[in-house]
């Protein structure tokens, strides 16, 4: 049975829109908090992959990770169904490039807010990209939602 390629656009493109706005929520939870530097160091935290969750600051931050992580594959499986299925539909091909242009961007200034120690300037951009990032795929959610002028490019379906 052949997979609705439509349908799977949907789903990668809201669980990537959901998924960028949960990275807000608990990023707002590490700020509030004060976790910001529970993990002092990036992309490991405390050297380690898995850290030890035991203490609190450090479980909030490592989940704010974990959401972007989600978020980063998300977005790219969604940039990726569109590039090979609807690579005709300039709206789709265009808010999901813009999308990933601006998840890469909050994941370098998500490194440089660890490495400049919490420096305000570049925590401000870091939440301004981070709002982009997820206004960008939430447009792209609602945009999967509408059928498209040229549905699907001369490409093989999934079996």
């Amino acid at each position: 049975m052949p997979i609705d390629l439509r349908r799977l656009l949907q789903t990668v493109a809201i669980i990537g829109a959901i998924s960028a706005y949960g990275t807000i929520v608990v990023g707002g939870t590490v700020r509030g908090v004060e976790a910001g530097l529970a993990c002092p160091d990036w992309p490991l935290c405390h050297g380690s992959v898995v850290p030890n969750l035991a203490d609190q600051a450090v479980a909030i931050e490592y989940t704010h990770r974990l959401f972007a992580a989600l978020t980063a594959l998300f977005l790219l499986l969604t940039l990726i169904v569109v590039l090979v299925w609807f690579r005709l539909d300039r709206r789709l091909v265009t808010v999901s490039v813009i999308t990933f242009v601006l998840l890469v961007t909050q994941v370098a200034f998500g490194a440089l807010t660890i490495t400049s120690s919490l420096n305000w300037a570049i925590v401000t951009v870091h939440l301004a990209v981070g709002t982009a990032t997820f206004a960008f795929a939430l447009l792209m959610a609602f945009l999967s939602l509408r059928p498209g002028r040229q549905e699907l490019v001369d490409a093989p379906p999934i079996a």
